[in-house]
């Protein structure tokens, strides 16, 4: 779907020159043009896949092709002994299938945020019909890419679902609670995407900065290894990563049967509105050099 087959209007001008501090603001526009969302959303989904032979296929076969590698690399290589993530006791042997989904767990949630964040910088620039000819909300750019993420996303869970009922059998009533723990990173996502967006337009350099940031996050997330093999002095440090706290939730409640801490979700609740606010009022503040930017 081209963009020119997006239809425009221009009932956002007024909009789109009067904004207010409110965080309300942040649900308002993406509701007031849901339908566009969806059109965009349906976009990036199709255009990562147009041309291929195998199409929407390999949003299946990149998840199964993954969670073999991890099982053969962190089973078979590693002679299948690792500490059984979640668990204190670091000398538990581990079963290599069960480590893989583990593993594959930490990465669905890794790949949500990357998928996002990784593409904000240049998102403007990828758009910039939308940015200088015509009358359009900007600000609903990253929740289009955060449509094509979660579908990335909910595909490698019904992928990691198969999976885990063959291996392990029927999952904890406590899964159910997976939609709220990643609540709050779907929020820090925008708020950290407005904030790239803008820079990304301003710095091009944005783009390799955040390429580094992300490589980063993803060796700092207690994603390839337990927290609990880290050396006590460097534990908490971890937790300067967005993505450690959630990681944690989500093992805790898929393979423990634990039920997160409520009032360490509603801190991290809490900072995540606070990010999407913040990134909310920077992106509004600096969309008018955008056009001259480019």
């Amino acid at each position: 779907m081209g963009s020119s087959s997006i239809p425009m209007t221009t009932r956002h001008s007024a909009k789109a020159s009067r904004w207010r501090l409110s965080p309300l603001d942040i649900l308002r526009s993406p509701w007031a043009n849901r339908d566009l969302v969806s059109r965009l959303g349906r976009r990036e989904i199709e255009a990562r896949y147009r041309g291929s032979v195998l199409g929407l296929f390999w949003a299946i076969m990149q998840p199964l092709v993954l969670l073999a590698v991890y099982t053969f690399v962190f089973g078979m290589v590693f002679q299948a002994k690792a500490p059984r993530m979640g668990m204190e006791d670091a000398a538990a042997d581990m079963n290599m299938s069960n480590f893989a989904l583990e593993l594959f767990a930490g990465l669905i949630v890794f790949n949500l945020f990357s998928d996002c964040v990784g593409r904000a910088p240049s998102i403007l620039r990828s758009n910039v019909t939308f940015v200088k000819k015509i009358v359009f909300p900007l600000e609903i750019l990253p929740w289009s890419t955060m449509v094509m993420a979660i579908f990335n996303a909910i595909v490698a869970i019904l992928v990691f679902g198969i999976f885990y009922a063959f291996v392990i059998g029927v999952p904890p009533v406590t899964i159910l609670l997976v939609p709220l723990i990643v609540l709050p990173v779907i929020i820090m996502i925008l708020g950290f995407s407005w904030i790239l967006m803008s820079l990304g337009l301003y710095i091009q350099d944005t783009q390799q900065v955040v390429g580094l940031i992300l490589t980063v996050t993803l060796f700092t997330c207690p994603i390839f290894y337990p927290l609990s093999v880290v050396p006590e002095p460097w534990k908490s440090w971890l937790y300067i990563n967005p993505l450690t706290t959630v990681v944690e939730m989500i093992r805790s409640s898929v393979f423990m049967g634990v039920t997160p801490g409520i009032g360490i979700w509603l801190i991290y609740l809490g900072a995540s509105l606070l990010i999407a606010w913040i990134g909310w009022i920077w992106f509004m503040a600096t969309r008018r050099g955008f056009a001259d930017a480019l």
